[in-house]
């Protein structure tokens, strides 16, 4: 194994550059970092928390904010679906811990340029971009790139620097400080959540161009070989391989179909008349061209999907199952072709179609119970497509969209929160938590709000026997998506490997679609590349480290227990038809568990002991 001096695995350095000062500097990456929070999403809230000592003074869109972005240990090798990488700051949108983590391939360009973490400080005067030639580095003006599209801004930075050029921007929503723009790379790849993009915009940053060439070193290259092999082989020969390197996430539209939990008319019901149109196998055969790949993953679930009638034209990386649901079957959509055109335009305007769907169908909502003056219909495609050009640009109504869900209910009132979809400011996902008991308490606890992926406990889902359910959380209602027994012990042991798999920046898909890659997978993987003495226990404790640096974090910036929740009509509405009919979420029996197995107060803290327990620094 490397020795302590040398970096194996890292590239060793971070990027500061100050957009208010026009300072650029380098700085060693420090060895506290990489043996206690691996990287990625771990380094992003470890330094976050560092750069900002008191952050409920920080204002998200301030000079003051910073944005984060960092690579793992595994950026860059053959290691399977190895090519994400994590954006960490304060987000506008909740007030909290904003992060956001996408794939592609420019997370490994971060590493071939000789860099493990770019940190941008500041503000600049006028709208810029950096280019990034391994050790050279410039903040350009970026004139000719305002008020562009993500497409556009794309090319015309490739075109200037070079196919070999990687390209991450925000297009409008981003400059319009859009509290759901997102930070796009490689056109199709989106940091979509926590209005990111909105952070990026108000330190008037339209663009990051890098190119690198720098080797990155092994601590044990034919090790790291052999088990990179060995997980390959696990992967494929799984069996949700198939249909999830055919299908996509679509498939993920099948399977919520069946269960009654494809949430339609603003999670009005699970049961959506038109599910046929949405089908995976519908979908591949009228519209998706070709399968693509992130950075070195063999799972290519991503869709290239052309949408050929004049209305609706375009074509891209079509919509993933989210987007499905936040753009159709939610809106009442019956067809395709619209929700495909409006994902491309939330793509090009740079906007999460989790959050823009989601606030739409709230407004459909409330329109058809005489809330508002405006008066929308359900399964109106032109008013979807409408709003989300008005919500880009901040049109009209537009303007207070673009502030998010939670800002719109608490001006709307006359009861309307209860129906908001939203957890501490965030629009929620797709997947209905009344089918399945363990998202929705990992729902209410995300660390970054309203999101699915800090969780994803699939196994509640992936018809388990109750042995195995005793076998993996020592209780046999794991396996039962309705039963709210035993589920916070399976939504840490999920939220703890998840921030492990997001800090070591590989794809989720590879673990919790299939629990292929296991944590001492992992931390075989990370230990050969790194030279880091990694095993199951520690990388676990790991993720465990990095939740609770989030949730101090979150504290800090005012969050209290009663933000750890769900919407009402999850907690009180039960699901009026299809399999799950009569569910609700029985939230109220779950989170006081959640918070014990934690070591957590009743005030939602981490306890001193556990903080003692971590090695987390105590203020």
């Amino acid at each position: 194994m490397a020795g302590k001096d040398t970096y194996r695995g890292y590239m060793g350095k971070i990027l500061r550059v100050n957009l208010s000062t026009g300072k650029i500097s380098k700085e060693p990456l420090p060895r506290e970092l990489m043996e206690n929070y691996i990287g990625g999403r771990g380094f992003g809230i470890r330094l976050l928390s560092d750069l900002l000592p008191d952050p409920g003074k920080v204002d998200p869109l301030g000079p003051e904010n910073v944005l984060i972005f960092s690579t793992g240990p595994l950026n860059g090798t053959m290691s399977p679906s190895s090519g994400r990488y994590t954006v960490t700051t304060k987000s506008p949108l909740t007030g909290l811990l904003g992060d956001a983590n996408s794939g592609g391939a420019f997370g490994a360009e971060i590493k071939f340029a000789g860099y493990d973490v770019i940190i941008i400080e500041g503000q600049a005067d006028d709208l810029v971009y950096l280019n990034i030639r391994n050790g050279e580095v410039e903040i350009i003006p970026a004139d000719g790139l305002k008020g562009k599209g993500v497409m556009k801004t794309t090319d015309t930075l490739v075109e200037r620097y070079g196919r070999e050029t990687k390209v991450t921007c925000i297009g409008p929503a981003g400059e319009n400080l859009v509290f759901c723009a997102a930070i796009a790379n490689d056109k199709f790849h989106y940091l979509a959540r926590c209005a990111v993009g909105a952070v990026m915009g108000s330190k008037k940053l339209k663009a990051i161009a890098i190119n690198g060439t720098r080797d990155l070193k092994l601590a044990d290259p034919a090790a790291f070989l052999k088990k990179s092999g060995d997980c390959y082989q696990k992967i494929t020969s799984d069996k949700t391989y198939p249909d999830f390197a055919y299908y996509g996430t679509a498939v993920i539209t099948d399977i919520a179909a069946e269960s009654g939990g494809l949430s339609t008319r603003n999670g009005q019901t699970g049961v959506f008349a038109h599910a046929d149109n949405y089908s995976s196998h519908y979908y591949r055969e009228n519209f998706v061209v070709r399968s693509e790949s992130c950075f070195s993953c063999i799972i290519h679930c991503s869709n290239y999907a052309v949408v050929k009638g004049k209305k609706y034209r375009c074509r891209g990386k079509g919509p993933e199952y989210e987007t499905f649901v936040a753009l159709g079957t939610r809106p009442d959509i019956p067809d395709l072709e619209p929700v495909i055109y409006a994902n491309y335009l939330c793509n090009d305007y740079g906007m999460d179609t989790i959050s823009v769907g989601g606030i739409i169908s709230f407004l459909f909502e409330c329109s058809e119970k005489g809330l508002i003056p405006e008066k929308f219909e359900w399964g109106d495609a032109d008013a979807v497509i409408e709003l989300v050009r008005k919500m880009a640009f901040r049109e009209g109504i537009g303007d207070e969209m673009a502030r998010g869900m939670k800002y719109l209910a608490e001006k709307i009132g006359q009861g309307s929160m209860d129906f908001a979809l939203q957890t501490k400011g965030m629009e929620l996902p797709a997947y209905d938590p009344r089918t399945g008991k363990g998202f929705g308490l990992g729902l209410a606890v995300a660390s970054r709000g309203g999101d699915h992926l800090r969780a994803l406990p699939n196994f509640e889902l992936l018809s388990y026997t109750p042995e195995e359910g005793i076998k993996w959380f020592g209780d046999p209602h794991t396996v039962d998506p309705y039963a709210w027994e035993g589920k916070a012990d399976m939504v840490l042991w999920h939220e703890n490997f998840a921030a492990v798999v997001d800090s070591a920046e590989m794809c989720k898909y590879c673990m919790f679609a299939t629990y292929a890659i296991l944590p001492g997978d992992l931390a075989d993987l990370i230990k050969y590349a790194a030279g880091i003495e990694w095993d199951e226990e520690s990388v676990m404790r790991a993720g465990e480290r990095i939740l609770n640096v989030e949730r101090l974090f979150n504290v800090a910036c005012g969050l209290t227990p009663a933000q750890d929740s769900l919407p009402k009509r999850f907690l009180e509405e039960p699901m009026p038809e299809g399999p799950a009919q009569g569910q609700i979420v029985e939230l109220d029996k779950m989170l006081p568990r959640y918070y014990e197995v934690r070591g957590w107060g009743e005030d939602g803290r981490p306890s001193e002991e556990k903080l003692q327990e971590l090695g987390i620094p105590q203020s």
